[in-house]
């Protein structure tokens, strides 16, 4: 099976062959002139072999299939279950959790990168003392909040029992 840049380098050849006039092919292809050349000449030197992308040289990627695999495993696991205090990963974090795991360091936007190249996505973490507060405190402190909306700051109900009062009326003394 060829590559899409084949197909199109390819295309554009035929498209050239067949008459058509080379602005048509340019706008068609989205290609500029130079790179059309380049494809055309290299039609001329080699013929299909030429045509097609050759095998890219460079550093293998860093990040082994074991790395990817213990990242997939950290992330879908609570931090604190390998020892941590905080209970959400950051990509911060998650370098340096498999850094010490795996010994290979990457930096956090690589990091990111991976994982949404094997469909794992994060938000950003909200700031929270959630997780440090009292839950009965908490409870306590929502009923003393309704207690005050309401207009009573205590629990024992409101009375008056024969306490002289004003008059409400301005006409009778």
């Amino acid at each position: 099976m060829q590559s899409s840049r084949f197909i199109k380098r390819a295309c554009a050849l035929l498209l050239l062959d067949a008459g058509t006039p080379t602005d048509k092919v340019l706008k068609a292809l989205a290609i500029s002139r130079r790179t059309l050349v380049n494809w055309k000449n290299r039609w001329l030197k080699g013929r299909r072999r030429n045509l097609e992308d050759k095998k890219h040289t460079g550093r293998p990627p860093k990040a082994s299939g074991s790395y990817v695999a213990k990242m997939i495993r950290a992330v879908g696991q609570d931090p604190r279950s390998f020892g941590y205090v905080f209970t959400r990963w950051t990509a911060p974090r998650l370098v340096e959790y498999l850094y010490h795991a795996t010994g290979i360091r990457l930096t956090a936007e690589w990091l990111n990168e991976l994982l949404r190249m094997h469909g794992l996505f994060w938000r950003k973490t909200k700031r929270t003392l959630r997780n440090l507060q009292n839950p009965a405190e908490i409870e306590r402190a929502k009923r003393q909040l309704r207690r005050l909306k309401r207009g009573r700051s205590t629990r024992a109900p409101i009375m008056n029992f024969g306490s002289a009062m004003a008059s409400a009326s301005t006409c009778c003394p």
